[in-house]
């Protein structure tokens, strides 16, 4: 293999630092999977261009002759216009050769909760030559981004890399977990969930670890706490991942609203609820078990707790197959074969850090693996 020697780098594209226990997971799984730094963050906003323009000089000049790619770390970002826009500046003001998207997740087109704040201009993305699309979160992100701008694979959510790169033990007692929020606040009946929990809790005669996975979600995780009748905890996610991860390691189960609550959950193989309240939520449970979540907008309290029970109950291995003996197996064999998708991925995008040969235009060929049989 021809290796060059002229520097090459990551800028990296995301919204982490705003203390989003999500967006700072996809962070600090790439920094981990690839060995980076990822500290050369390019900004969000046209302001801060301007703001930061004097500092981005300064970071081209003294990188003169380097070669970068800008790296959008996942999230649900491909086809929303605003992104577009964000990965246009990015690629212009730092040079990079490409913006490369890494296993992004694309809201359906029914999906009137998350497109009434952010439409999708799919056009915007066809113009942005710069732009290459390293696989995506699900299959309906799959269908999307087919139907607008070309095939692409399944890689999974990067999130789920995160235990394989930076091994996770639990940390705290077993307790039951849950996690509300949907920006600016749940969707989801209140004391349904907190009778749910509270119930299976004193089954179990377990606490309750109520997780405000960002800042937002503090108000409503105080609610439901109060709501609950078993002993409680908060944790609030202030910065530190790593042991946010070790609590939800530590939980028998754990029922999330929040995204990457159950991404983190599933990836640490503990027993997970999904309450889905927007298409990235069904994106993700469908690409680790084929199917929608039952535990939907809506959801009775009777619904909520068969749910809770049937994971709990038939987990087979709590460290690796859960929701049922065969829908475990199912969903492990699925993070499975994602993790290595996602772990060649990394390999690529660090050996031509390296100075290997990289064609952007296939980044996923041959990559993505189909999930072994047992």
């Amino acid at each position: 293999m021809t290796r060059d020697r002229v520097t090459r780098d990551f800028v990296y594209l995301g919204w982490q630092g705003y203390d989003n226990f999500g967006d700072d997971l996809l962070h600090e799984t790439w920094r981990a999977a690839l060995d980076a730094p990822l500290d050369v963050e390019a900004p969000l906003h046209a302001r801060a261009y301007v703001k930061r323009s004097p500092a981005i000089a300064a970071h081209r000049l003294r990188t003169l002759g380097s070669r970068r790619l800008v790296l959008l770390g996942g999230g649900t970002t491909v086809g929303f216009g605003t992104w577009a826009g964000h990965a246009r500046r990015a690629g212009l003001a730092y040079g990079a050769e490409a913006v490369v998207g890494l296993g992004l997740g694309a809201a359906e087109s029914t999906d009137t909760h998350l497109l009434s704040s952010q439409p999708h201009d799919w056009e915007a993305w066809r113009r942005s030559t710069r732009f290459r699309l390293a696989g995506v979160r699900g299959p309906l992100s799959q269908h999307e981004v087919s139907q607008h701008l070309g095939p692409t694979e399944v890689v999974g959510d990067p999130a789920l890399l995160y235990p394989v790169v930076r091994p996770v033990t639990p940390s705290g007692a077993p307790a039951i977990g849950v996690t509300l929020g949907s920006d600016p606040t749940t969707r989801f009946d209140l004391a349904a969930v907190a009778a749910v929990v509270g119930r299976r809790a004193a089954q179990d005669r377990l606490p309750v670890r109520v997780f405000a996975l960002s800042r937002a979600d503090r108000a409503v995780a105080r609610e439901l706490a109060a709501r609950i009748t078993a002993p409680v905890e908060i944790h609030d996610y202030t910065g530190d991942v790593h042991a946010t991860m070790r609590a939800i390691a530590a939980c028998t189960v754990l029922v999330s609203e929040r995204l990457h609550g159950a991404i983190a959950a599933v990836a640490l193989g503990v027993p997970t609820v999904p309450l889905a309240y927007a298409s990235k939520c069904d994106d993700f449970w469908m690409s680790v078990t084929g199917s929608r979540p039952t535990t939907t907008v809506g959801a009775s309290e009777a619904t909520i707790s068969a749910a809770v029970d049937h994971v709990i109950d038939h987990a087979v291995d709590h460290a690796i197959d859960h929701s049922g003996a065969d829908d475990g197996r199912t969903i492990a064999r699925s993070v499975a074969a994602m993790q290595r998708s996602l772990g060649t991925l990394a390999d690529r995008l660090s050996a031509w850090r390296s100075g290997a040969p990289l064609d952007l235009d296939r980044l996923t060929e041959p990559l993505v693996t189909t999930p072994e049989t047992t």
